[in-house]
This record gives C-alpha cells, sequence and structure tokens, in this order.
C-alpha cells in the first residue's frame, strides 16, 4: 500500500505516536511523509527521519502568520489552534502529491493536521488519526488548567472545537483515536450535533475506531541500571500544560505527604522546556528539574518508582507505558490504568487522591518484591498489548476500510450521476 502520511509536525521520539507507526509501516508498505514545519528543532528532526532513510516533504511555515491567522480568529469561530495551523500551501502540496503518486491512502495526525486538509475530505480515501477529543481536553482544562491564562484560553476553546471536531466527524468517514474515553466523547459529539436524534450508540460510533499508543519495545527495554534509592521521576514535554499543572500537584500535594515518611526521598522532573513554575522546584535540594534530555531512559531507569498523577489528560499516557516497558513501576489513576488496559495491583497500581497516590508510593518504596513484581508484569503487558507492529497492522486493516468506503461512495455518486443524467 502506498500512504501518503500527513502530520502538522515531523514525527519524533518525543511525537511518538506518528513515529511509531512510521517505523512499522514502512515494513510493509512504502510511505510518504509530508509535514509542516515551523522551527530550528522541527527542521533537525526532519534531517533526523531522512537519515533513517524515510522521504519526507517539508511544508515551511511562519510562526508569525500562524499566530496573526490565530489573532483574527478571536473574532470568530474557528478554534485558535485550528486557525494556527491552517496552512492553504500544505493542502496544496499534498494534494499535488496524491495526484501525482497516486498514493492508496492519506493518513492525517491530529486536529492541527485535518486543519488544513478539509478541502481534501471525500476526494480521496483520508483516515484521520484524531489521537485525542481535544474538546475533553479543553474541558478539562477550564477547571484544572496550571494558570489562569490558560484556564482562560480553554473556556475560550471549548465551544469552538466541540462543533469543529462534531463537524469534522460528520464529514470523514474513517477516524481513530487512542483510547475508549475519546472515542465515546467524540460519540457524545455526534449525538449532539447530529439532526438524527434516533440514532443508536452503534451508529454514531461508526468509522470511529481505537487504536492505543505502542511503545519501541527494543528502545525501551530494562538497561543494566542500579536503581537510585528513594527516587522518584515524572517525565513529559514539560511545556504542556497538563504536564505543567501534574508537576506543579506532584510537588506540592503528593511529595510533602511522602516526606513526612520518607525525608530522604528524592524527585526528578524529566522533560523539555519547563515553565519558570516548574524550574523554581529545583530551589528545593530534593528536586531536580532537567530540562531537555538526548535520552530520557536512563532517568526512568534509574528510579524507584514514576507517579504519575495526571491531573487531567485525554488518550494515554505514553509515560507510564514507557516506564512500564522500562521496568520501572507505576502508579496512576484509575482512568489511566482502564486507558492503558492495565490490571491494578499485578501490572500497576491505581490511585485517585493525594493520599492515596503518597500511599501507594511508599509501599512500592518499601517493598522490594511489589516492586520487582510490577517490574515484571508492566513489562510483560505493554509487549502483549502496546507493541507497534500489532497496532500498525489495526491501522492497515483501518486504511484498507477507508479505500474501500471511498470507493464505494464513488461509485454511488456516479450511479446517482448517471440517474439524474438519465431523467434529463
Amino acid at each position: 500500500m502506498r500512504i501518503l502520511f500527513v502530520t502538522p509536525y515531523p514525527p519524533s521520539r518525543i511525537r511518538v505516536r506518528g513515529y511509531g507507526f512510521l517505523a512499522q509501516l514502512r515494513r510493509s508498505h512504502e510511505v510518504t511523509i509530508a509535514a509542516q514545519c515551523a522551527s530550528e528543532q522541527e527542521q533537525t528532526d526532519v534531517e533526523k527521519l531522512r537519515r533513517e532513510g524515510y522521504e519526507v516533504v517539508v511544508v515551511s511555515e511562519s510562526k508569525k502568520r500562524s499566530a496573526a491567522q490565530s489573532g483574527i480568529a478571536l473574532l470568530g469561530k474557528t478554534p485558535l489552534q485550528v486557525a494556527y495551523a491552517r496552512s492553504e500551501r500544505f493542502a496544496q502540496v499534498v494534494q499535488q502529491l496524491y495526484e501525482q503518486r497516486g498514493f492508496d491512502v492519506i493518513h492525517v495526525e491530529h486536529l492541527r493536521g485535518i486543519a488544513s486538509m478539509e478541502t481534501l475530505i471525500g476526494k480521496y480515501p483520508l483516515v484521520w488519526d484524531a489521537v485525542d477529543c481535544i474538546s475533553l481536553l479543553s474541558k478539562q482544562t477550564m477547571a484544572e488548567g496550571p494558570s489562569r491564562a490558560v484556564r482562560l484560553v480553554a473556556r475560550l476553546e471549548y465551544e469552538r472545537t466541540r462543533r469543529y471536531e462534531a463537524h469534522m466527524l460528520s464529514l470523514i468517514s474513517s477516524t481513530v483515536v487512542t483510547s475508549e474515553r475519546d472515542r465515546q466523547a467524540m460519540i457524545e459529539l455526534r449525538r449532539l450535533f447530529t439532526r438524527d436524534l434516533v440514532s443508536s450508540d452503534n451508529t454514531l460510533g461508526n468509522g470511529i475506531q481505537v487504536i492505543p499508543n505502542g511503545v519501541d519495545l527494543e528502545y525501551f527495554r530494562p538497561m543494566p541500571q542500579e536503581r537510585r534509592r528513594l527516587n522518584l521521576v515524572f517525565s513529559g514535554k514539560m511545556s504542556y500544560h497538563a504536564n505543567i499543572a501534574t508537576a506543579l500537584y506532584l510537588y506540592r500535594q503528593i511529595m510533602p505527604l511522602i516526606w513526612e515518611q520518607r525525608p530522604e526521598a528524592t524527585l526528578t522532573i524529566v522533560g523539555s522546556k519547563p515553565p519558570k513554575a516548574v524550574q523554581a522546584l529545583a530551589q528545593d535540594p530534593r528536586v531536580e528539574v532537567t530540562g531537555y534530555v538526548d535520552d530520557l531512559r536512563p532517568y526512568v531507569t534509574r528510579a524507584e518508582v514514576m507517579p504519575c498523577p495526571m491531573v487531567y489528560s485525554v488518550g494515554i499516557q505514553n509515560k507510564a507505558l514507557e516506564a512500564m516497558a522500562l521496568g520501572t513501576p507505576v502508579v496512576v489513576s484509575r482512568q489511566a490504568a482502564e486507558s492503558l488496559g492495565a490490571q491494578p495491583g499485578r501490572d500497576l497500581l491505581v490511585a485517585d487522591s493525594a493520599r492515596e497516590f503518597a500511599q501507594a508510593t511508599l509501599r512500592l518504596l518499601d517493598d522490594t518484591d511489589t516492586r520487582a513484581s510490577l517490574s515484571l508484569h508492566g513489562r510483560a503487558h505493554v509487549e502483549q498489548h502496546h507493541d507497534w507492529s500489532k497496532i500498525a497492522a489495526h491501522l492497515a486493516n483501518v486504511y484498507q476500510q477507508a479505500r474501500e468506503t471511498h470507493a464505494l461512495d464513488r461509485e454511488s455518486h456516479k450511479e446517482t450521476g448517471r440517474l439524474i443524467a438519465g431523467k434529463n
């Protein structure tokens, strides 16, 4: 199969979903990447992809132009991030590639990716990897965002994004998301905005499938590294508001409860571009804030526990999956465990309140046998349920379904046209 993989940013080990799909798809299919690029780091990511043997067609974007588009959108009903990413030039490049090369399917990643592809919907076989339900994320951010500014933007975006996602779902016949929770949120959008009030959940869910994130099991495998006694780790892109909120919550609400029992415990926060509020946590000698690191594996591997008390989130927590693959025990919320498909008590521990997170973490710090058991079973769970090769095979089936649906729709349109012509 010939796949045109369209994304609003170059895939990388940080933007792991697209990167994981590509690593597997290229083994059995011919893949061309079309990506928007707006920074030196993204250009560096493009060069890495090319060195790895990928064909990457780049459309360079101006951040000033994108910001201006978002500013204009303040006066309208378009979501700001849709306006920010929308690029007529990007759409033209993708259309030209498809027409010239005859791809079998177009894969479009994220809300920001589909923002530029609206004019292509229906013309070609297309699969939208929405990844997460962004309006659900906006709803959570309104209440739990790490700053007033973040909460205000989420409030502005919420209704706009709901309507935009619902509109895209009404146009696109093949959509995938990372978790059942996101799928149910998308179905609810269809229910709220469809005119067919008698549609069942099964009907409303047609064309929306769950394809979870995977893990590169060769890259993320247990390393021969000694654990640092009583060290905890939290990792993630620290410019992402949900990770910021969680890092602050972890330090302010959970760590004091842990330090009451284990004053010598330490916390390492790993991730790029931490804001000043997170950097300031390093003033506490028990806390290390690394900023960007080339390889997060040593930091996760040396820790005895990774607590992941995400204050709010959608989709699947890659950080938890990667820690489990590395053999580091994790503590997550019950909802996150469900999204991961993991069994509490065997693959990981679950907690909801700050006190529960502290208690679960202390239990692991004090129990070598439980840590060893979670390490073994956590890795086994990831191997069984989050192997990229199995997940990419599922995606390839979705591509085939999209091709068949598009062919049927096109034939139906032709037949309708013949009937109209006959009547005339």
